[in-house]
């Protein structure tokens, strides 16, 4: 095959600072310096001042001529990996990974294979004809199929938090972050005059999208799961208290916070504390994760109406999908 391997460039890295602190052993102190002093360079004007970074990883890569290693960034607006190879006189850097194209999978046209690259949180899908010559960011959509039905398909309406009338013509499905402010926006300001205008046409449900750059929404989402546990208006107010009391969660205290509102709502607390503690519960907010991630939701909030897509707390882009669906044109 005539491509094996190919970089992709991953920048993210805004959204960190950078303190150097090096652990691999393979990397000089000149080097590390070197390195530390590029980052900031090329990214310092972006950086908050708490982040850190480690290098690790620094080893031979598959590519020949290239090492690879990863930054592993740390700050209180998140953590992560930025994966990247950089040549062996240290000249030249690329920020990303190696794509293994030897895995790909054949396709149902003949020529073409499919693989996928992962671009921050998201997955891209991507097509490689058979010789390696032509690479193609996208995938093959079969037209005779409805989109719209294909999406709400890989949605699980089961067992969910629901608002409105549960056999309205119209699901809104919303992928939230409780840490998000356009998330505490949408809540707040689009959706009860959404739910108001279209009355017994639409119903609401929630679903968990927690993003990595936010330290306590994922305990928050878990948090929500557990009220819900205990029933689907426990959750709907449980829901309302963390937006409303956003600005003050803080990491180190949030989870007596969660507590403290699971009281204040009614909730039984030692159910409400079993429920936060089980491993179950953080693998349904993770599902509930993935299940976004396979639509391609890489953002909060999102809104899946009837399959269409709208991202943001975009009133407007509501209706007009709302609207088209409740007109037959979607």
């Amino acid at each position: 095959m005539r491509l094996k391997y190919f970089g992709i460039a991953v920048f993210v890295l805004s959204l960190f600072a950078f303190e150097a602190q090096v652990f691999a052993e393979k990397i000089s102190p000149q080097e590390t310096k070197r390195l530390q002093q590029f980052v900031k360079r090329t990214f310092g004007a972006r950086m908050p001042e708490d982040a850190k970074i480690d290098v690790k990883g620094y080893e031979e890569s598959p590519v020949k001529g290239f090492k690879k290693g990863n930054f592993a960034i740390s700050s209180s607006r998140g953590s992560g990996d930025i994966p990247f190879l950089i040549s062996q006189d240290g000249k030249y850097i690329v920020l990303g990974e190696p794509i293994d194209t030897g895995k790909f999978e054949d396709t149902k046209v003949a020529g073409i294979k499919k693989g996928e690259v992962n671009l921050g949180r998201q997955s891209v899908p991507i097509l490689m004809s058979n010789d390696g010559k032509y690479l193609i960011l996208g995938e093959l959509i079969d037209s005779t199929v409805n989109p719209l039905e294909e999406t709400m398909k890989k949605i699980s309406l089961e067992d969910v938090p629901l608002k409105g009338n549960k056999d309205a013509k119209v699901t809104i499905v919303e992928y939230s972050d409780f840490q998000c402010p356009f998330c505490k926006r949408a809540t707040e300001d689009v959706l009860p005059g959404i739910l108001k205008q279209y009355g017994g046409k639409v119903k609401l449900v929630f679903k968990q999208f927690p993003l990595p750059s936010h330290p306590w929404a994922k305990d928050a989402a878990i948090a929500s799961v557990c009220a819900y546990k205990q029933g689907n208006d426990g959750f709907w107010k449980f829901h309302d208290i963390l937006f409303e009391k956003q600005k003050e969660i803080t990491v180190e205290k949030s989870k007596d916070q969660f507590k403290t509102f699971a009281k204040q709502i009614g909730l039984d607390t030692g159910k409400f504390e079993a429920c936060f503690n089980s491993p179950d519960t953080a693998t349904k907010v993770q599902n509930e994760l993935k299940e976004g991630q396979s639509i391609g939701i890489n953002s909060t909030p999102t809104f899946v109406v009837n399959g269409m897509s709208v991202p943001g707390a975009n009133s407007e882009g509501l209706k007009a999908a709302i609207e088209a669906s409740l007109s037959g044109e979607s």
